[in-house]
């Protein structure tokens, strides 16, 4: 818990490390309100840098042509795709519920990863006899550009008040694999106004597994709007989240950051 004495300890380690550096780069806006609250001086130190993903390695790929796609029976079915860690900050409550919404529609949720919800979760699919979810183990690096493509629509869920420590980098691979984003998280959280600024999806709140589904329905039904989705949700990454755009970020930090000393 908060009070624990470990967490404790961490926090005053945090903050003299955190006094001591020139610059303090963190991963959203969230992150930055969470140390400046902890350590108000530090105001001015603090950079929002996010993460990023490389449009040149994840290239939107339609499913019939993609082998992934096919190999796991996904060309035909609208999919929802799950990729990354299912730990204790991700919300996977709500994507359980939603698929149970959907269990008699050609809809295919798929969760590629692990992490501390996943076996919990294959055991609640496997009580509730839901036979639209998919579970996959994480796939190697030079399979990642296939995986992120063989879906319709990528998830990215967060539980409430975890913001603040997670910044789910699974967010900017699936903007580069140009299909559209649903975030689960609270209304508050950055994700939702990121989500919004690059007009490729919607954010329910955690919960909201009736909006979410009815969503995922809507989706299914209008082909164009998931291309025209996806590619603005490309077209945002690009001119925000590449590897070139991010490091000229950390650049200017850093340069200001020698200009301070």
């Amino acid at each position: 818990g908060h009070n624990h004495p470990l967490a404790r300890f961490w926090r005053g380690l945090n903050r003299r490390v955190w006094r001591k550096a020139e610059a303090i780069i963190v991963l959203s806006s969230a992150m930055k309100q969470r140390v400046i609250n902890t350590c108000p001086k530090l105001a001015n130190k603090v950079a929002v840098i996010h993460s990023w993903a490389n449009p040149d390695v994840i290239v939107p790929l339609p499913k019939p042509d993609n082998w992934f796609a096919q190999k796991h029976n996904l060309v035909n079915k609208f999919t929802v795709l799950y990729s990354g860690n299912m730990g204790r900050c991700h919300d996977i409550d709500t994507i359980l519920e939603t698929a149970k919404l959907l269990k008699d529609e050609p809809i295919q949720f798929v969760c590629i990863g692990s992490g501390a919800k996943r076996e919990a979760l294959i055991e609640d699919v496997k009580r509730l006899g839901l036979t639209n979810f998919m579970f996959l183990p994480y796939q190697d690096k030079e399979v990642l550009p296939y995986s992120l493509t063989a879906c319709d629509l990528s998830l990215v869920s967060v539980m409430p008040g975890m913001e603040t420590l997670v910044a789910p980098s699974k967010l900017y691979s699936a903007l580069a694999a140009g299909v559209p984003v649903t975030v689960i998280c609270s209304p508050e959280a950055y994700l939702t106004e990121l989500i919004a600024k690059a007009k490729c999806g919607a954010s329910f709140v955690n919960g909201d597994s009736q909006g979410l589904a009815d969503y995922i329905r809507s989706l299914a039904a209008n082909q164009p709007l998931v291309k025209s989705l996806g590619q603005a949700g490309r077209e945002y990454l690009l001119e925000n989240f590449t590897p070139e755009v991010i490091a000229k970020q950390y650049d200017q930090v850093l340069c200001e950051a020698l200009t301070r000393e």
